[in-house]
């Protein structure tokens, strides 16, 4: 209740929102309140609340012109000093920043601190690393500390995959609730994958969903966590990801399942195709939502199986002006090679001798029957070729609507 007041308090004093006239009798709130109110909204908005972005935009802005007036004498405050910082990390403008470290001394911090943070403004990851990988000072706050495990965790993960992850873990431990919480879930799915750590990624996702399942940022959590699974392969079970995806608000089911679907087509798992296709088709049939990507990825894992020519009429009867333009050349390429493979019977009637055995007592004949035998190698050989040739027409277009 205090919190909430004290949030309201300080985007009055600072925004000029209502009260207009005791704004101009109000001092300026000091930058370490700034900044914790950003910080409050930014937690706001990874919670999934709506109103709170909007007026998280409104609010970086103010606080902007807000640093860039304060004097500089306001800076030897470690408070403030360190709130420049927090500022900084999470998502505050670069420039403001820059401009205070470079022309005030900060005589109360980490000349590595100030160091590492102009790296960041200055988008230098060596510099990050360099300046925010060792111990760090025990008196600085517990958030930016966070902040600092958050964005050198990004710097670490391609080269020091576990260490980012234990970075990821400790922002999970001391800032629950948070953005950074948010982050940390989101950026840890693809480290664990890597690691193939099945479990871990089964853990974040299951964290975020019921956490932050309403966050803004939630589509690059689905993208990341798509790819988590591509990664993992055979390691994680289609009931497992079945799973997870039940944890989502139904909505965002079907995008998932969707992804999936893409993905496997792509790496020619065709079984966990057929399975997130048929999953995603029966969501959107629940949700009377259009259908047709669903179809047209269950119709491309069935092409080549048993089931071809009914994948074939499928794949015919879907309205491409519902496809995106890559689908529809997805859509295009497995109906040619769909028609292709029905194209070629794969056995042909030929007459051989066969023994015919009567009854006890009787006569053994040669008789001509009609038998299946596998066309020659000759024959066979072609109809291979072209069949590749369309397989690799698909996987290029396949490529290029993986993203």
């Amino acid at each position: 209740m205090m919190k909430g007041f004290r949030l309201r308090w300080l985007l009055i004093g600072f925004m000029g929102l209502p009260l207009g006239i005791a704004h101009a009798d109000m001092p300026s709130p000091e930058p370490y309140l700034l900044v914790r109110s950003m910080r409050m909204l930014q937690d706001q908005v990874a919670s999934g609340k709506p109103e709170a972005l909007p007026m998280l935009n409104r609010v970086l802005g103010h606080i902007a012109g807000q640093l860039e007036a304060a004097s500089p004498d306001v800076w030897q405050k470690p408070a403030n000093a360190y709130a420049i910082l927090i500022y900084l990390l999470n998502g505050g403008n670069p420039q403001v920043v820059r401009n205070i470290l470079t022309t005030t001394k900060l005589e109360s911090i980490s000349p590595k601190l100030v160091a590492g943070s102009l790296a960041y403004a200055d988008g230098n990851p060596l510099g990050i690393v360099d300046n925010f990988s060792g111990e760090l000072p025990p008196d600085i706050p517990s958030e930016l500390v966070a902040s600092i495990s958050l964005v050198t965790a990004a710097q670490l993960a391609a080269i020091d995959a576990p260490t980012a992850l234990k970075r990821l873990d400790y922002i999970r431990l001391t800032a629950p609730g948070t953005l950074l919480e948010e982050a940390a879930l989101r950026r840890g799915l693809m480290m664990a994958a890597n690691l193939g750590d099945k479990d871990k990624v089964k853990l974040l996702a299951r964290n975020y969903l019921q956490r932050f399942g309403l966050s803004p940022y939630s589509e690059d959590f689905f993208r990341q966590l798509v790819d988590a699974v591509m990664v993992l392969k055979g390691k994680i079970s289609n009931d497992e990801i079945e799973e997870i995806a039940s944890l989502a608000w139904t909505g965002a089911r079907l995008p998932f399942y969707l992804r999936i679907a893409r993905g496997a087509i792509v790496v020619g798992d065709m079984p966990r195709a057929r399975f997130m296709s048929q999953k995603a088709e029966a969501l959107a049939q629940s949700l009377k939502a259009d259908d047709t990507q669903a179809r047209l990825y269950l119709g491309i894992s069935n092409v080549g199986t048993d089931k071809t020519t009914d994948a074939v009429r499928m794949l015919s009867e879907l309205p491409k002006d519902r496809l995106h333009e890559r689908d529809v050349k997805l859509l295009e390429a497995a109906t040619a090679m769909g028609g292709k493979i029905l194209e070629q019977p794969s056995v042909v009637p030929v007459e051989t001798p066969q023994k015919s055995v009567v009854k006890a007592g009787a006569a053994t004949t040669d008789t001509k029957v009609k038998v299946d035998t596998p066309k020659s190698e000759a024959t066979i050989d072609p109809m291979i070729d072209e069949t590749r040739k369309k397989l690799d027409a698909i996987d290029a277009l396949l490529g290029k609507a993986k993203k």
